[in-house]
């Protein structure tokens, strides 16, 4: 399958940046689609976006740190609420201990939460702290410590293309797991949430684990538990991809084959099992270093087409 159009949009991005996209033809081609459609989005809107660069929200857990992408994106922050929460428990932990953290995570989404995202452009501290989606995840890692997660989205798509672009729109307006207490609920001018969370653990300074996740509200259990498979049961990051995930929504539970499902009911919680796994429980791309070696593997998530590449050279 290929895309002229797209090519062309992201050959004009290469040569000219962002500019086309913001203040240019792109970005009045968006314009026009949006508000012939009803839509509320305006040239001001688009011109008015910056970038802002953040420092990662640092969280210990046992003996490394793991950075997060920070406020005003809910992602990082819940995930780091997690693994507070899980590093109480013995390690490594067991399912019971997994859904706990991913209970303490959930019960910190107050309204004053997700206010506190958008008031402030600070650290937060981290102790307040089933559908086919269009997000995808690159995590790389080299020989040299660099280490880089992307996460990227358009949330589930709007079904709109622009005409002679390429670009399809976003629905994350109409995203449940951004806007939990209802739609339409944010001020204007706010930067609306994400639940991205691409993350990079760091031991002694030095990147151990890069990761990242599709998956709406699952993305922040899929990755917590790709950690914790890495670093408390020594798997290798595509074991740790592949292992059987759990994934706790409001007050059910949902398990993938291999899921102890006896200490999931011992929860007093419903629990669903899927007969496979299952791109519900997210899209997990992983790389990790070995801490003692230093070889690195990948792990591609096989639940949402994924891929690792394996690079060498001079």
């Amino acid at each position: 399958m290929t895309d002229p159009e797209l090519a062309d949009a992201l050959d004009r991005f290469g040569a000219d940046g962002a500019a086309p996209f913001y203040t240019g033809d792109l970005a009045a081609a968006v314009v026009d689609v949006v508000r012939g459609q009803g839509g509320l989005l305006g040239a001001p809107d688009l011109a008015a976006y910056r970038v802002i660069q953040r420092a990662p929200l640092r969280v210990p857990y046992r003996d490394v740190t793991v950075c997060l992408n920070p406020p005003p994106s809910a992602g990082g922050t819940l995930l780091g609420r997690a693994l507070t929460e899980l590093g109480r428990a013995p390690a490594p932990p067991d399912a019971q201990a997994l859904v706990a953290a991913m209970a303490a995570a959930e019960r910190a989404r107050t309204p004053e939460f997700l206010v506190g995202l958008t008031d402030s452009d600070d650290a937060v501290d981290v102790a307040r702290a089933n559908r086919l989606g269009s997000t995808t995840h690159v995590s790389v890692l080299d020989a040299d410590g660099w280490a880089c997660a992307v996460t990227s989205s358009n949330g589930e798509g709007s079904g709109v293309v622009v005409p002679g672009t390429g670009i399809h729109l976003n629905n994350v307006l109409g995203e449940e797991d951004l806007s939990p207490f209802g739609f339409h609920q944010q001020r204007p001018g706010v930067r609306l949430p994400s639940m991205m969370a691409p993350t990079a653990v760091l031991r002694d300074g030095v990147a151990e684990l890069v990761a990242g996740s599709a998956g709406s509200n699952r993305i922040r259990s899929a990755v917590l538990q790709v950690i914790v498979n890495v670093l408390e049961r020594g798997m290798t990051a595509q074991e740790a991809v592949d292992a059987p995930r759990l994934h706790l929504d409001g007050d059910e539970l949902y398990a993938e084959p291999g899921v102890p499902v006896a200490e999931l009911a011992a929860t007093g919680l419903p629990v669903t099992t899927f007969r496979a796994p299952n791109l519900f429980f997210g899209g997990c791309q992983a790389v990790a270093r070995h801490p003692v070696t230093g070889a690195l593997s990948g792990g591609a998530d096989a639940r949402r087409g994924g891929a690792v590449r394996l690079a060498t050279g001079s």
